[in-house]
């Protein structure tokens, strides 16, 4: 079996999701006269191993990284996200695949020559940061182009900054993975004493230093404390909040959220489409509510 990427069980889900939107998506546009364009970020190399046991409680995920250590027994495939895009029955005018993983970059590179004359293909071997300027640098416009743009990083390795740029253009949708239990949380130490390091990748993350007042308040001093700081106690919702209103003001819609879990039922992270067009957030909104997502009292305090 050749060295390719291992995921969850859960991933399924979020594929699910993703191959529901873009089918959704191209079908709408299928007799516009737009061009259409498919990103992907945080490419892979287009299929991947489905872990077929639940990795044990005490496994902890690298902090940058999702689920790569396999059980002996892996054998499963399953399609990923830039298969998914070439196979929609109404593809894509164009597909850029962005991919930093020489090893990834080169089975892109099989499925380029697999799907060569019929889709057009562009491999960026580059951070997705790079590869996101490279795209709207394009001459690219609202009266020519429409577009989706998946970002599912690794961690929080998500700069604010490039989901900007795209909304800037004033083309395209985004589905992007907030990976809140994965990866943020565990950056968030109780004492709020955050290494420097990851402090500013929360700052390149989220686009300002306001995520920290939404986690942590300043401890009333008394008789046996000295102060300092404490995280709040609904904290992991009001950075969701705080993520989903700044895509809201950047993209004009955001969907409600839809969470994933992993196997034995624990929250790992959310599911978020945003974008310039009331149809599109119809179309997210129905196909993210096929799972679970906020219940109505969050719902409605998220959408205010």
């Amino acid at each position: 079996m050749p060295d390719i990427a291992v995921v969850g069980p859960w991933a399924r889900e979020k594929l699910d999701a993703l191959a529901r939107y873009l089918d959704f998506y191209t079908k709408v546009l299928k007799n516009q006269p737009w061009r259409t364009i498919y990103v992907d970020g945080f490419a892979g190399g287009g299929q991947a191993q489905i872990r077929k046991e639940a990795a044990p409680a005490s496994e902890v995920i690298p902090l940058f990284q999702l689920e790569t250590e396999a059980d002996a027994d892996q054998t499963e495939l399953i399609d990923g996200s830039p298969r998914i895009a070439l196979n929609v029955a109404n593809p894509f005018s164009r597909y850029v695949f962005i991919e930093n993983d020489p090893k990834r970059c080169a089975e892109l590179e099989a499925v380029r020559r697999e799907f060569e004359g019929t889709h057009e293909i562009d491999i960026l071997p580059m951070g997705a940061s790079e590869g996101i300027e490279w795209v709207t640098a394009k001459p690219i416009s609202k009266s020519t182009h429409r577009g989706v743009a998946f970002l599912d990083p690794f961690g929080a390795h998500l700069e604010w900054a490039s989901v900007q740029n795209l909304a800037d253009t004033g083309i395209f949708e985004v589905v992007v993975n907030f990976a809140l239990s994965m990866a943020i949380q565990r950056m968030l130490p109780n004492s709020g004493e955050i290494p420097d390091a990851w402090a500013k990748t929360l700052d390149a993350y989220f686009g300002s230093r306001a995520w920290f007042d939404e986690v942590y308040r300043e401890r009333s001093r008394g008789l046996f404390n000295s102060g300092g700081y404490e995280k709040r106690e609904d904290y992991a919702e009001r950075l969701l909040q705080l993520y989903r209103a700044r895509l809201k003001a950047a993209f004009g819609h955001v969907s409600t959220p839809r969470l994933i879990r992993n196997s034995k039922g624990a929250p790992l992270y959310y599911l978020l489409w945003a974008g310039p067009h009331s149809k599109g957030l119809q179309g997210a909104d129905y196909i993210l509510s096929m799972g679970e997502n906020l219940g109505p009292k969050r719902r409605k305090a998220a959408a205010s």
